[in-house]
């Protein structure tokens, strides 16, 4: 876990577990960030699951799941959480896949 997002992070790439862009910080607010995911990393998941306007929002990322942070990116422990900002945080690229 890393230390509290600070305005700094915006513009930041989000890399996966696996070190993958998935997605920029768009905005910081204490232990949380606002990320816009990559198009090219759930596009095809979104698309299939018919959640096109799902890539045009942004999800809510906690602190705790950063493994962490470089002057250039935020690294995961594992996947970006696939949810709406205003949702509980709890789906992952991996649960939707997998649904």
């Amino acid at each position: 876990m890393c230390a509290t997002f600070s305005d700094d992070d915006v513009g930041k790439a989000v890399e996966n577990g696996n070190g993958e862009a998935v997605g920029v910080i768009t905005a910081v607010e204490g232990d949380i960030a606002h990320v816009r995911p990559d198009l090219s990393a759930v596009e095809s998941i979104t698309s299939s699951l018919g959640w096109e306007g799902a890539v045009e929002m942004t999800v809510t990322l906690e602190r705790t799941i950063v493994r962490e942070r470089t002057a250039d990116a935020i690294r995961l422990e594992g996947s970006l959480p696939l949810s709406n900002a205003s949702d509980d945080g709890s789906r992952t690229e991996r649960d939707a896949v997998n649904d």
